[in-house]
């Protein structure tokens, strides 16, 4: 196990972050996947059954707590807001996608884990494609309306 990936996969916010846009986060997501869903999935073989997957959850929680603390304390906030972020954006859809069922329940029990331990900032999962199509069209704030073969609808 890759403890160091398994953390990075929370703490590498960027260019992540920066692509989870309409347009760029499709390709992004790719690449998350293809530099992380591997140590994941090989993480989830080694571990097996769903005790050894509570002690995973538990020593990547641990892990990116030992990052948070390492920061300036005027950082820690926002370090914790980028994570939870990117367990959100990226890290939680590529387990809920993942063809192993042993990669949908280490996201639950990180889910969980991360609320236990942080009632106040617990977050919620969505697969990719409720991501994806959840992007709205907007310039400056202002939705635009959906075009439909290159017309507008009346």
């Amino acid at each position: 196990m890759d403890l160091e990936m398994l953390c990075r996969a929370f703490q590498e916010t960027r260019p992540w972050l920066d692509n989870f846009r309409q347009k760029t986060y499709p390709k992004a997501f790719q690449a998350y996947t293809e530099r992380f869903g591997p140590v994941y999935e090989a993480a989830v073989r080694q571990a097996g059954d769903e005790n050894a997957l509570q002690a995973l959850a538990e020593t990547v929680l641990d892990g990116i707590e030992a990052g948070w603390k390492k920061q300036r304390l005027w950082n820690r906030s926002a370090a914790r807001v980028e994570e939870k972020q990117m367990a959100v954006d990226y890290l939680a859809p590529m387990l809920l996608k993942s063809s192993l069922p042993g990669c949908r329940t280490l996201c639950t029990l990180l889910q969980d884990g991360w609320a236990a331990r942080w009632p106040k900032d617990a977050y919620q999962t969505a697969d990719y494609e409720t991501l994806l199509g959840g992007f709205r069209n907007t310039v400056m704030g202002i939705e635009l309306p959906k075009r439909r073969g290159g017309r507008e609808r009346a």
